[in-house]
């Protein structure tokens, strides 16, 4: 008779139990044992083995006996764990299985906790991840929005429940002005949270984007953008509004920047950030938010953020560093923010609820999308490299006569796992972003799905171009996410 035993445990990145009935089901000390990881089933089998560098170790619990412990922290192991709090475990003879909890169904309007739990779900159902803390603040009625817990689409749920949705805060409008809008993708989620952009600027770019970028803002944002050099405004350029946002170009703050880096000059002003500072004080704005690099908030002892805080005395400052999959993207995308309001403390705080997305899920039905057709021809020697490089993989992978001499670091020439979310997406054709199936870049709209871009923002210009704007853009989830959350925190600012 096969003997089971299943138990929840909560873990960080690793594999660990420890019991004494372990040797019941053949896993003494000192026992060889093996894994298997099956992503399908999401699941890691532990099995006794003839021989390996893995055993059964030992470990004395406070009463004294010793007893059994399996501990596996290798590499893959982490990495398939790392989005997931909580696995189920059956020990069976011979046998332990790890599976990971992490879907919960969606059904008309009820979250069945039991039953997400219990059944297999359909792969192409929603999945979110859930902190119960976040969960209670909805069902004790304090004042949060629960479709904002989730940063699902509100328009989604609503036609999932018949119509009836939360009214939420008035509407009001918001009118803001963007500084280095760049293709407009952090405006994106601003405008679709109904904001008046009422000017938006960039310059020309001799380099590679041209005017490329403009253009593509004007097709999806709108004409109110300006094509100047920001160091050219002076008072009378820039109008009076509510909220400011600026994505002050990163170059000098990435910490992939060895040539010429702002930790390294001498100066502890930058003339851009100093640019920005002016600018928010003559538009007489009541909130402001600040993208770049995480190293922004960090270089030369946090002097920028020292800088916002001691110029816009009349604001108070927080600052945080938000990774984009924590909202729901593809794409591990670390960025900071500095948010600024006159009269009230400002958040940030990311709800504990968010969407759980593959490259597979952001890749789906994705045929015959515009853009899909427009991808970068590899050439000879880099496709003979691209047919090394397995799923997760990257340069090396490749045999060291196809090297390039050039570039040597790990996150050159990377295929994406279709069951994983995609790395920080840079230029996808100067580093070799590979299709996770097809010898071939990335299309467009495969990166712009990695973006959480929807299908109709749609890019202007030559492949170049469209490239170069596409690693500067913003996530539409953090976008969108950003907007909803400083909405709230502003509109009662606003008040007469």
């Amino acid at each position: 008779m096969k003997a089971i035993m299943k138990r929840l445990y909560k873990i960080k990145n690793r594999l660990y139990i420890e019991a004494h009935y372990l040797n019941q089901f053949g896993f003494n000390i000192g026992q060889a044992i093996k894994y298997e990881i099956d992503k399908d089933k999401k699941q890691i089998t532990v099995m006794p083995a003839i021989a390996s560098k893995k055993h059964v170790a030992k470990t004395t619990q406070k009463t004294g006996a010793t007893v059994p412990v399996i501990d596996i922290k290798a590499h893959e192991v982490r990495e398939f764990l790392e989005n997931h709090q909580k696995v189920e475990v059956e020990i069976q003879q011979g046998k332990i299985i790890f599976t990971v909890l992490e879907a919960i169904q969606v059904a008309t309007n009820v979250i069945d906790f039991e039953e997400a739990k219990n059944q297999k779900l359909e792969m192409q159902k929603r999945q979110y991840s859930v902190s119960l803390v976040e969960f209670g603040n909805v069902v004790n009625y304090q004042q949060m929005d629960l479709f904002d817990l989730f940063q699902a689409d509100k328009k989604d749920i609503k036609e999932s429940l018949g119509g009836r949705i939360s009214t939420g805060i008035q509407e009001k409008t918001i009118k803001m002005l963007s500084l280095f809008s760049g293709c407009g993708s952090l405006d994106k989620g601003f405008l679709d949270e109904n904001y008046d952009i009422v000017f938006a600027n960039d310059r020309y770019d001799d380099r590679t984007m041209k005017d490329h970028h403009i253009r593509t803002y004007r097709n999806n944002i709108g004409n109110h953008i300006v094509m100047r050099d920001v160091m050219e405004f002076t008072q009378a350029d820039i109008p009076q509004v509510h909220f400011v946002a600026a994505g002050i170009p990163c170059v000098k703050f990435s910490a992939l920047n060895t040539i010429n880096n702002f930790r390294d000059e001498e100066s502890m002003h930058h003339p851009l950030v100093e640019k920005t500072l002016n600018i928010i004080k003559w538009s007489n704005c009541s909130g402001f938010i600040i993208e770049n690099v995480q190293n922004f908030i960090t270089v030369k002892g946090g002097i920028m953020l020292q800088r916002f805080k001691e110029v816009l005395s009349e604001f108070t400052i927080t600052a945080r560093v938000i990774n984009a999959i924590s909202l729901g993207s593809p794409q591990k995308r670390n960025r900071a923010f500095i948010l600024g309001l006159k009269g009230a403390e400002p958040n940030l705080d990311i709800p504990h609820i968010s969407a759980f997305t593959t490259v597979g899920d952001a890749f789906a039905d994705i045929e015959g999308i515009p853009q899909q057709d427009m991808f970068f021809t590899p050439t000879e020697k880099t496709l003979e490299r691209m047919m090394y490089v397995p799923q997760g993989g990257n340069i090396n992978s490749v045999p060291m006569h196809l090297r390039s001499k050039k570039k040597l670091f790990s996150n050159y020439c990377q295929r994406l796992d279709t069951h994983k979310q995609s790395p920080t997406i840079t230029h996808v054709q100067d580093e070799v972003f590979i299709h996770p199936e097809l010898d071939r870049y990335l299309s467009v709209r495969e990166a712009a799905r990695l973006f959480s871009l929807p299908d109709d923002f749609i890019f202007s210009g030559p492949l170049t171009a469209i490239f170069e704007a596409l690693k500067n853009c913003v996530d539409y989830k953090v976008s969108r996410f950003l907007a909803k959350t400083i909405k709230k925190q502003l509109l009662p600012l606003l008040q007469p």
